[in-house]
């Protein structure tokens, strides 16, 4: 039999066996999730990150949006670089300004193929444009804010089979040179003209020559006064949009024959005030405008005669469908004038719009009481006569208006509209609460006051779609 001592030993011996593989079992563990970390380290080492995960196609067109980076951007991989090297539409877009030399503009527009170009001409040596003439058959847009004179003299002599859009600022210099352009760019759909002024050396000349086939949106602003062209002389088949920032818009849509003209747009340019007088065309000859615009000059309130100049185009356009007026058109399209045509011997200009079916007033939530007044009565008449009810939408992103005025007029204006929508108007919690059904917010309302509650949020989520729920979810805190 073994004695105490010999099993106090073997029990020492096991335990310190026991401490060994302990200690073994630990550095195994530790080997272990050595091992699984490298092998995961290794596994993310070769799974290209998510951006480099992307198709080729869909990297040049995120390059494309980005493309004044293309350089910065060339030297991130060699994956990059062939992308960007291989994608024409990124070097397509040249700004004469930025090269010093010709070398390097050739290196661009040969890296862009065929691709169609657009071409900025500002600040630039008359040898680079020589370079890019050569080029001309790709010519897709240009655009001309500064000297536009010597630019459309070198190159007047040229042929545009492919520009489509052109953009020049005139400042109020000779159109001559222009219209000897024109007439070579035969597939031009935008044309938008800044700056006028003097008018040409030959209208004959001038109004044949500003007829073009195939183009689909005109832009002119300027103070055309001087221009006189013969009625129906500028012959526009293909125009669907007209705006005018000019200071005889009746002139020139005398002179206007567009069968396809469906959107019309004006508003006051800083060449002075609009002339305002009657149209002297026939009333039928925009029935196919069904969409006007009354727009605000961009950095002051539109002058009076501009006021009056949009209240005698209402008589010029009968066929309105669609109507996006600034308020400060409010008062003279909307305020009732004595006539001995209508059902009760007023009328307003607005009233020549017949199949008006929406109207868009921006600006609203500032309108001053007069607006106002002439708007709910314009709206409550039309009520009791039975007339169509309208579709109305409200914008404005100027400061809250007051609630209680607001809330009055919403509701008057809701009583009288097929729908009445809010877009970027503040207002407070309670009173968006108060929108029925029928009338709709097209963006989370910017709400006033005290937070809102679970239950008032609820009451909300009813009444809109769950999109603007969960908007107003990350803008409100409980």
């Amino acid at each position: 039999m073994t004695n105490l001592s010999d099993a106090r030993a073997e029990l020492a011996r096991l335990q310190r066996k026991e401490l060994e593989l302990l200690q073994e079992l630990l550095d195994v563990q530790k080997a272990v999730a050595a091992q699984k970390a490298l092998i995961n380290e290794l596994i993310k080492a070769s799974i290209p990150p998510p951006f480099d995960r992307l198709p080729n196609e869909l990297l040049a067109q995120i390059f494309l949006i980005i493309r004044y980076e293309r350089d910065t951007l060339a030297r991130v991989s060699r994956r990059w670089w062939a992308v960007i090297m291989d994608t024409p539409s990124i070097w397509s877009v040249i700004y004469l300004e930025d090269y010093k030399n010709s070398t390097l503009l050739r290196l661009h527009l040969a890296r862009s193929r065929q691709a169609p170009l657009t071409i900025w001409p500002e600040n630039y040596d008359p040898e680079l444009l020589d370079v890019v003439m050569v080029h001309a058959n790709r010519w897709h847009t240009v655009l001309i804010l500064e000297g536009a004179q010597p630019f459309l003299k070198q190159i007047s002599h040229l042929r545009f089979p492919s520009l489509e859009v052109l953009h020049i600022d005139l400042e109020y210099d000779s159109v001559d040179l222009l219209l000897l352009v024109y007439p070579h760019a035969p597939s031009l759909k935008f044309l938008r003209l800044e700056g006028l002024e003097e008018p040409p050396s030959s209208f004959n000349l001038a109004a044949g020559q500003l007829s073009h086939k195939s183009l689909t949106r005109l832009v002119l602003a300027g103070n055309t006064d001087n221009w006189e062209f013969p009625q129906d002389s500028i012959h526009l088949p293909a125009l669907e949009s007209l705006v005018l920032r000019i200071k005889d818009p009746m002139s020139l849509l005398e002179a206007i024959d567009a069968p396809k003209l469906s959107q019309f747009e004006f508003s006051e340019d800083y060449g002075g005030d609009p002339i305002c007088r009657a149209f002297r065309g026939p009333r039928t000859k925009f029935d196919n405008v069904h969409h006007i615009i009354f727009a605000p000059m961009l950095d002051r309130p539109s002058g009076q005669a501009a006021l009056n100049a949009a209240k005698e185009l209402c008589q010029v356009f009968n066929g309105i469908r669609h109507a996006d007026i600034e308020a400060e058109y409010i008062i003279p399209l909307f305020s009732p004038y004595k006539t001995v045509d209508h059902l009760d011997g007023h009328r307003s200009a607005i009233d020549h719009w017949t199949c008006l079916e929406s109207l868009e007033i921006q600006g609203f939530a500032t309108v001053e009481y007069d607006s106002r007044k002439h708007l709910i009565d314009w709206f409550t008449k039309r009520k009791k006569l039975g007339q169509r009810k309208l579709h109305l939408k409200l914008m404005s992103e100027g400061p809250a208006p007051d609630y209680l005025v607001f809330r009055s007029t919403y509701e008057t204006l809701q009583g009288c509209c097929a729908s009445v929508e809010l877009d970027r108007i503040p207002v407070p919690s309670q009173m968006y609460l108060s929108t029925s059904a029928d009338s709709l917010l097209l963006s989370s309302p910017v709400f006033r006051g005290s937070p809102v509650s679970q239950t008032d949020l609820a009451a909300m989520a009813r009444m809109c779609p769950i999109q603007t729920v969960d908007t107003m979810r990350a803008q409100l805190s409980f």
